[in-house]
């Protein structure tokens, strides 16, 4: 029951029913509808829920017949004595003026008196209160500006509460994200340094040519494991930053294939790479260096993680034109899956998990969307997707 539901009569000693009791009376009776709001504002649940206990405690004490609150669009009503549909969104809209005009509005709506309070507080409107209330009943107006303010200053304090909480999420993800950069930074920069420093002492001693010559191949491939480690790295924080944009033109898909194909023949050296370009591919528009990129990083995620052969396919699908990579490898572990394009997150377990979510981005920059796939073999299979649209005119 709520706390409103009775209410002694309170006067002087040995008074009977008269205007002093009447006053005594609804003084204790705004007290209380007051206090009883503290409450409920303050009680360990949901928001939503303690507003419709506010609105109850209004509705029982007499305030009004019909109450709610409108915030950010979304209302709360009184579950006692509720309008009419039409009147209900009458009120709801009223409301909504008092919150944007931040102030109060009265009307009148089929037989009832529609008032609605901003929710002023901490320099900011939380969103406005609206009463019903019989003309023969009026509401008080006194009482519900005290009711609008504490209910105001309820739905700050949750807002702040709330604020908090994303920032400590924030704080917590930033914090993770940190750790996994240092650790990823520990095994993909220490470890092809340390490659190289070994080397390069070897170097100093090895005196048969072709054991040098294999060394110094092992020191470019290291080498190009950190370009492309330092060129991701500065590729996503271009793109966090706003500052890496696209060129679309309209491009070959054929070449967008064989540019890829190119930039990645260093570490392609010896795997077996398959082609499988649609004769009738259309044309498609599309960064070619930001295309490019993502071609290299999904090539070397193939070598890497999967196994040979690799294979790159284009052809029209799912309504796009699809560039695709996939290998014959075990595919992306269903646990990886659900955050397999997340920055720092790796499918070994180890490294900075850069290639596929700078993959994504740039993907999506050029207006293209990156998705996986199970592999016809077995792998793992990534599709650059294009947009399909009508080809320029060749002047001929």
């Amino acid at each position: 029951m709520d706390a409103m539901a009775t209410i002694p009569a309170v006067g002087p000693p040995g008074a009977g029913p008269g205007p002093a009791a009447d006053a005594a009376l609804d003084r204790v009776r705004r007290l209380e509808l007051l206090l009883g709001a503290v409450e409920a504002l303050e009680a360990p649940e949901a928001l939503a829920d303690r507003l419709a206990r506010v609105l109850r405690l209004a509705t029982g004490a007499g305030l009004c017949t019909a109450c709610g609150v409108v915030r950010d669009g979304a209302g709360a009503r009184s579950a006692a004595a509720p309008l009419d549909a039409a009147t209900t969104a009458r009120a709801e809209a009223l409301a909504e003026r008092a919150a944007r005009e931040g102030r109060e509005e009265r009307e009148p709506a089929g037989g009832w008196e529609l008032v609605a309070l901003p929710l002023g507080a901490e320099g900011r409107v939380e969103g406005a209160l609206w009463l019903a209330a019989r003309p023969s009943a009026p509401v008080d107006g006194a009482l519900a500006r005290a009711l609008a303010e504490r209910i105001a200053r309820g739905v700050a304090a949750e807002r702040r509460r709330q604020e908090q909480l994303e920032q400590a999420r924030e704080l917590r993800r930033t914090d993770a994200l940190r750790t996994a950069l240092l650790r990823g930074v520990t095994h993909e920069l220490r470890s092809p340094l340390a490659g190289i420093a070994n080397v390069a002492d070897a170097l100093h001693v090895v005196e048969d040519p072709r054991e040098r010559a294999e060394m110094l191949h092992a020191v470019t491939r290291e080498t190009q494991r950190l370009e492309r480690v330092v060129t991701n790295l500065l590729d996503l924080s271009r793109l966090e930053g706003g500052v890496l944009a696209a060129r679309t033109e309209w491009c070959v898909p054929e070449e967008l294939a064989g540019a890829g194909l190119q930039a990645a023949a260093t570490f392609l050296d010896g795997v077996e790479v398959q082609t499988d370009i649609a004769p009738d591919a259309p044309l498609v528009r599309a960064d070619p260096v930001l295309t490019e990129r993502i071609m290299v990083n999904l090539l070397h995620n193939a070598v890497r993680h999967g196994a040979p052969p690799v294979r790159v396919a284009c052809r029209v699908a799912d309504g796009g034109l699809a560039l695709g990579v996939d290998d014959a490898g075990p595919g992306v572990h269903p646990d990886v899956l659900p955050v397999v394009f997340e920055p720092f997150v790796h499918r070994e377990g180890v490294g900075l998990g850069l290639g596929l979510p700078l993959c994504k981005r740039l993907a999506e920059a050029q207006g293209a969307r990156l998705e996986h796939r199970p592999g016809p073999r077995g792998g793992a299979l990534f599709r650059l997707v294009f947009a399909l649209e009508p080809s320029p005119e060749v002047e001929g």
